[in-house]
């Protein structure tokens, strides 16, 4: 591509069409008649003279400043010849203003387009006429890029709740958006978020779960109310070793628990837990093994403590039985009133009793006598203490 050079010096012409040798340009502040400076070159060190006269060819150097100006053009006598206001040059105050269609095309090694910003403006910024100030595409001067916003805050801001696309062929596959209340990153299609660092994927989110290839540390402790706990925790916490037991409220075992009900299982279908209890509670055969069955007793601890209760081996039952005790009975002693008849060997009681007497004579009188007492039986048919029902259940 090539451009039309610009005037190297400007010329001037009389009306004859000759050079105005000795012609006069004055240059004002625009729109008045105040002397405005300009230069011999492009460093802009050295002011013209002001008038500005020409050499025997009609020429001069006039280099503009950022201002506008107004010319006046004499002959060599100082008669007017002409008067032009509001001549600028493009500078970064003044810019020209392209319409149209523009296309800059470049077969160089060096950028096509170079914007240099000298002053403290916006480097770049592209506006829709219709909503100029809201939404505009704009590079400020700390190189802060801004979508639909005069003003960003960061390298790269998206603003008025915009999204941002990784698009392929103009369908979405990624997009990372946010709003006044949330921050969203959305895989698109079905796909999945992968995370990886040096090429080795870390952790991924599929749409039914997500699953992490190396471990995530986790606090040993957790002590707020959404911090992830470790395993370990939650296994001390509420009991996963496979054939815990323990009292349960409800009716009916929850998940990976099975009630203590003697079943047989399968011993390859909980391994885990015919692993921990073997066949301590019974096993119909080769392939199976029994739970404990818990319903209607209550649990003891199995060996001797220190205080001499001895309790039985795991796994072995004991019924019920009663401490060895007597009971005793008081009897404050009580008397039977009888009577001597005199020449016989009977003494006779109230009752009619007869009584061997060796008297000679007839008398009364009183005298002990020993009772054997049993007490009555009382009570249910076994000996528990106040209870509630609860299921018994063995963790799997």
């Amino acid at each position: 591509m090539t451009v039309l050079t610009p005037a190297a010096k400007m010329q001037f012409f009389a009306a004859s069409g000759i050079p105005l040798a000795g012609g006069l340009l004055y240059t004002y502040a625009a729109g008045t008649t105040t002397p405005s400076a300009t230069y011999t070159d492009s460093s802009g060190g050295t002011a013209n003279s002001n008038p500005i006269v020409l050499d025997a060819r009609g020429e001069a150097n006039v280099w503009l400043g950022a201002a506008t100006y107004k010319f006046k053009l004499c002959d060599s006598t100082n008669t007017e010849i002409w008067t032009v206001d509001n001549i600028s040059a493009p500078t970064s105050a003044l810019s020209p203003v392209l319409s149209g269609n523009v296309t800059v095309s470049s077969n160089s090694s060096g950028a096509a387009l170079k914007v240099t910003q000298t002053g403290t403006g916006a480097i770049f910024v592209a506006q829709n006429s219709a909503d100029p100030n809201l939404i505009p595409f704009i590079v400020n001067a700390s190189n802060n890029v801004g979508i639909q916003t005069s003003a960003p805050g960061a390298a790269l801001d998206v603003a008025n709740n915009g999204a941002i696309w990784l698009s392929n062929s103009g369908v979405a596959r990624s997009i990372i958006s946010a709003d006044g209340s949330n921050s969203y990153y959305s895989a698109e299609g079905a796909r999945s978020i992968v995370l990886k660092a040096n090429g080795t994927t870390l952790f991924t989110i599929n749409t039914t779960n997500a699953t992490a290839t190396i471990p995530i540390v986790l606090p040993a402790d957790p002590t707020t109310a959404l911090q992830a706990a470790t395993k370990q925790y939650i296994d001390n916490l509420v009991g996963s070793t496979s054939g815990l037991i323990a009292p349960f409220a409800g009716t009916t075992a929850p998940s990976g628990w099975l009630l203590c009900d003697g079943s047989s299982l399968l011993r390859a279908s909980y391994a885990n837990l015919f692993a921990a209890i073997g066949t301590t509670w019974g096993s119909a055969d080769g392939t199976h093994f029994n739970v404990p069955d818990l319903r209607g007793v209550f649990l003891r601890g199995s060996g001797t403590n220190t205080n001499g209760a001895i309790g039985q081996s795991v796994g072995t039952y004991a019924a019920d039985t009663y401490l060895n005790h007597s009971h005793a009975i008081t009897d404050p002693t009580h008397t039977h009133s009888y009577t001597v008849v005199a020449g016989t060997n009977t003494a006779v009681g109230g009752s009619g009793s007869a009584y061997y007497s060796s008297a000679t004579s007839t008398s009364t009188g009183a005298a002990s006598t020993g009772i054997s007492v049993n007490t009555s039986t009382t009570g249910g048919t076994e000996t528990k203490p106040k209870n509630y029902g609860v299921l018994y259940i063995i963790k799997t």
